[in-house]
């Protein structure tokens, strides 16, 4: 009778020991990869910021050909020289529609940042958001307003918006500078996580110390 007993309590001790190692070693998996996703996320943002700098120097390149405009609808009375004059004033428009793919993918991370990292994590966005939205805007107004009208802008309006289109022309270059700021934080939120071995915590405490 006692031996049937310290055998059941042997029975039970080693099943709950068997049960404590399992569970010690689900939290462990979970705990490496979740790092492991962390990781991996903050190396492909990372690597899509970086991209996006190259991206933007290649949308504001001011080497530009009336080839580059080949999506554009000409009009059916268009001479010679007109198109090429319209196809020269659209080439911005036409590299941000050969680029429209990579743009959409790059800010749909921005939510995903925000769910695994929280919202200053999402913020790192704002910058290469607005270079974005600036060079967009500039290259919309200025084809619209001199599609029609090659003098459909004063001087002081059109130097404005092609400092925003072409690089290197205003200094400082805001574009540049939102992108390298961009950079910045994006590399100030995911290095720290890519070289840390418990991600989410690591993030925690640098966001606490900020």
């Amino acid at each position: 009778m006692v031996l049937e007993v310290l055998q059941g309590w042997l029975t039970a001790i080693a099943t709950g020991a068997g049960v404590y190692v399992a569970i010690g070693g689900l939290n462990s998996w979970r705990r490496e990869t979740t790092g492991k996703r962390d990781i991996e996320l903050c190396q492909a943002v990372i690597e899509r910021f970086y991209e996006a700098e190259h991206r933007m120097d290649v949308l504001r390149s001011p080497y530009s050909f009336a080839s580059e405009a080949a999506s554009r609808q000409k009009g059916e009375h268009e001479s010679e020289d007109e198109s090429y004059r319209l196809d020269l004033l659209f080439v911005p428009l036409a590299r941000l529609e050969a680029q429209s793919a990579f743009w959409s993918e790059l800010f749909s991370y921005k939510f995903r940042m925000r769910a695994l990292f929280g919202e200053e994590a999402a913020t790192t966005f704002k910058h290469i958001d607005d270079a974005y939205r600036s060079f967009r805007a500039a290259a919309v107004t200025r084809y619209q307003a001199l599609h029609r009208n090659p003098d459909g802008l004063s001087p002081e309006t059109q130097t404005k918006l092609e400092e925003r289109i072409w690089a290197e022309l205003a200094e400082p270059d805001e574009i540049a500078v939102k992108m390298r700021e961009a950079i910045n934080a994006m590399e100030r939120v995911c290095i720290p996580i890519v070289r840390s071995t418990r991600p989410a915590k690591r993030l925690t405490a640098l966001l606490k110390r900020s």
